[in-house]
């Protein structure tokens, strides 16, 4: 079987998944460097190591609730698809478990923002947990980005 590794993320009152193999690294938070003209999920921008890496809040995106932890818990996680990097603020990091695609169902199919956000959910002994898209929080932050930018004037949505 193609056994993966998934590691648990805790957003709000919301547990989520994310590939391993998507994750980079988990940080504690560093400075972030605003920039104007962007949608509001968009925190900015944080440097790690000579990177500069755009910083998305997964709080914001999913609408959720205060924080169930302190914010000696909150971390960035740093992510990767493709050639892109990005990091996400979110609440704290769980733990890792072992999945196969045997247990990967298709998300659930409303409109909801997070389920346009993961590329399924991930049948576990005691739960499911939505499983995180990187790509997709990238692109659907980038569209954001770019409508701002369209709606002030300074960017053309292609």
């Amino acid at each position: 079987m193609d056994e993966q590794i998934g590691i648990t993320v805790f957003v709000g009152t919301e547990e989520l998944s994310v590939s391993i193999d998507d994750v980079q690294e988990v940080i504690e938070p560093v400075p972030v460097l605003s920039v104007p003209v962007t949608h509001c999920f968009f925190t900015g921008l944080i440097s790690l190591r000579g990177a500069i890496i755009p910083l998305v809040d997964l709080h914001s995106v999913l609408h959720e609730s205060p924080s169930l932890f302190t914010n000696k818990d909150k971390k960035y996680i740093i992510c990767r698809s493709g050639q892109k990097s990005i990091a996400i603020d979110i609440d704290s990091v769980g733990d890792t478990f072992s999945f196969t695609s045997d247990q990967v169902s298709a998300p659930a199919n409303d409109k909801t923002v997070l389920q346009q956000l993961v590329s399924g959910q991930i049948r576990l002994a005691d739960r499911e947990l939505p499983l995180l898209s990187i790509a997709r929080v990238i692109a659907y932050t980038s569209e954001l980005n770019a409508k701002q930018r369209e709606q002030l004037g300074y960017l053309a949505v292609h």
